[in-house]
């Protein structure tokens, strides 16, 4: 079948999925990583042509055939016997092969693995022998011992584009692949025997002997270092091929009791790869792109580095491991949060400081709690921070409106314009303005609109896109608690908004952010000052959250309050100070993890203009 035929049968974007994360942006997908240089955010798949393009210029593109190639690293008959794989068809010269009286190919044992008939240690045997002394050097040089290079029989061949060196691969005590690294500047780095080469020594996944260390690299000559080192290694070949290591060991059981450590390249391929794997990382230090140029660089390195580990994962809790490896960091990291403000001066001064973690604002109808944290927000886009409103109830228009209705009236109360006439369509100089002002500090304001289904589960995998894709820290407002939908719709309210509470908080600290999220009260609480039985629900929220902050009118400090009856004329006070404008609001804080324990500050809220000023 001819190649055109082939690449009409198979599908790039399924070929990319079994190694790479892919995400669909309108017509296209992106892929991040790119699998050739490691960067984000300019491998683009086009699945209308079955094709692909990198926008940095680190490779040509093309059709499947060319990612075959260019990317994966095959040769033309290698990409073209692939294609046919992956077409289910067989290859025409394979089956000629077969009634000519080839032997035939079985399946491997599993993916990764050798195949069982394929046997190329003869001419490895023969290249390993007739080697010169200047071959072997070159070895030498890279850090690999004597007895390495005799136990793998390592070789310098002439081939028809150049000399390789030559790096078989063993199973079942016969070589049954081999890669060959170009040394003249070839263009093809490496070169496989077959199409996909099988994991160098993965046969020590089946010689169990109980705990015994094994490192996963992803170049052989990483692996040869490692051995050199005088541990057990598996190269994978690349970090693509992680999937078919954890195989392996799924299907061999026993080969769970073996210590696993990765150590991948120090690029962000072999970091991303060391995150997918449940694998403690042995640390190659950052001047170093590989295992390789440690080893040859530090002989003993990393022997010692191993050694630390393996005492470090027998008591992977211990505070001596966080004394020595994270305690400072964590220290600098805490420390810049100190000058964090919200733009609220008279709250900044009781505050001092805003920091990682949950914060819970709560308060009645009519007060505005939706207003101040959206406000908070501008402000802190307004020095600098990114933020991520979720606003599961009020639409996009809704909370731009807001904003450019509040610059209208902290630039020229006279001119002020609501944000329902804004939203209607009224467009004075004012509002033009306003919207100037706001163009470059919304920038960094992203509202997503939610719905009454959204769950936090949802809420997680947005922000950790936009951490990983932005590389910024964003502080994170959700708008508001009772409205998240539980993941699993048999619980009852109260242990749906405690569940809410707990993941809200894990993200805040998995994460190292700043997350508010806004909070209605109990109605039996409205005629009260707030405290904590004033929050819905408020067992979750009360011991989980860092900082809780309610809104309350300030009215509630009168002396009819205090006394027992007269609910009628509290309730009518209460409405009167509602449809104020401006109403007088007060803030109370009634738990601070990281400062004054309890305070409260004053506000004057302009309801027609969404804006909040500090009144002490």
């Amino acid at each position: 079948m001819k190649i055109a035929e082939l690449k009409e049968r198979t599908n790039l974007v399924e070929l990319i999925l079994q190694n790479h994360v892919i995400r669909k942006e309108g017509n296209t997908y992106r892929v991040n990583p790119c699998p050739v240089c490691g960067g984000n955010d300019h491998f683009t798949v086009y699945p209308d042509t079955d094709s692909y393009y990198s926008f940095s210029g680190c490779c040509k593109g093309g059709s499947i055939y060319d990612y075959l190639q260019e990317v994966i690293g095959l040769s033309p008959e290698e990409a073209r016997e692939r294609l046919h794989e992956l077409a289910g068809e067989e290859d025409t010269q394979k089956r000629n092969e077969k009634i000519k009286g080839a032997a035939p190919r079985t399946p491997a044992k599993a993916e990764g693995e050798a195949t069982p008939d394929a046997d190329y240690t003869a001419d490895i045997l023969k290249a390993y022998h007739n080697q010169t002394d200047q071959d072997r050097s070159y070895f030498l040089e890279r850090g690999i011992a004597n007895e390495l290079i005799d136990k793998y029989k390592l070789s310098v061949q002439l081939t028809n584009d150049g000399r390789r060196a030559v790096l078989p691969i063993w199973s079942g005590g016969k070589v049954v692949s081999y890669t060959a690294r170009a040394l003249d500047g070839q263009k093809s780095k490496y070169k496989n025997k077959t199409g996909s080469a099988p994991l160098f020594n993965l046969d020590y996944i089946h010689e169990v002997t109980g705990n015994e260390i094994i490192i996963i690299t992803e170049g052989i000559f990483d692996a040869l270092s490692v051995e050199s080192a005088g541990y057990k290694a598996i190269a994978l070949g690349g970090v693509e091929h992680a999937k078919k290591l954890m195989q392996a060991i799924e299907a061999t059981p026993e080969a769970k009791r073996n210590i696993f450590l990765t150590a991948f390249d120090n690029d962000e391929a072999g970091r991303t790869a060391t995150a997918k794997l449940p694998f403690r990382a042995l640390q190659i230090p950052a001047q170093y792109k590989d295992l390789n140029e440690w080893h040859t660089s530090e002989p003993g390195a990393i022997a010692e580095s191993v050694r630390e580990q393996i005492s470090a994962a027998a008591r992977p809790h211990a505070v001596s491991e966080y004394l020595e490896k994270a305690f400072i960091t964590d220290i600098e990291k805490f420390k810049t949060y100190k000058d964090k403000k919200t733009g609220f001066a008279n709250l900044d001064d009781k505050m001092n400081g805003l920091y990682a973690g949950l914060y819970v604002v709560g308060g009645i109808s009519s007060l505005g709690k939706t207003t101040f944290v959206h406000q908070l927000g501008d402000q802190l886009a307004e020095m600098g921070d990114h933020v991520l409103y979720f606003s599961l109830e009020q639409s996009k228009l809704e909370i731009v409106s807001k904003s450019l209705s509040r610059i209208t009236a902290k630039t020229d109360y006279a001119k002020a314009v609501p944000a329902i006439n804004i939203r209607s369509g009224y467009k004075s100089d004012a509002v033009i303005n306003a919207i100037r002002t706001y163009y470059e500090v919304s920038k960094r304001v992203n509202v997503i609109e939610g719905n009454f289904n959204t769950t936090v589960t949802e809420i997680r995998e947005e922000i950790e896109r936009y951490v990983s894709y932005n590389k910024v820290k964003p502080v994170v407002i959700i708008d508001y608690l009772q409205i998240i939908t539980g993941v699993d719709g048999r619980q009852g309210d109260k242990q749906r908004i405690d569940n809410t509470v707990t993941e809200l908080k894990r993200i805040s600290r998995d994460l190292d952010l700043t997350v508010f999220v806004i909070s209605s009260l109990n109605r039996g609480n409205y005629l009260t000052p707030i405290d904590f039985e004033s929050f819905k629900e408020s067992g979750g929220i009360e011991y989980t959250a860092d900082v809780i902050w309610g809104l309350q009118l300030q009215v509630i400090h009168d002396d009819l309050f205090n006394k027992d009856k007269n609910l009628k004329e509290k309730r009518e006070k209460i409405r009167e100070a509602k449809a104020a404008d401006p109403r007088k609001i007060e803030l109370v804080c009634l738990k601070n993890r990281n400062g004054r324990p309890s305070f409260s500050c004053n506000f004057t809220y302009y309801p027609q203009y969404d804006l909040f000023e500090s009144e002490d």
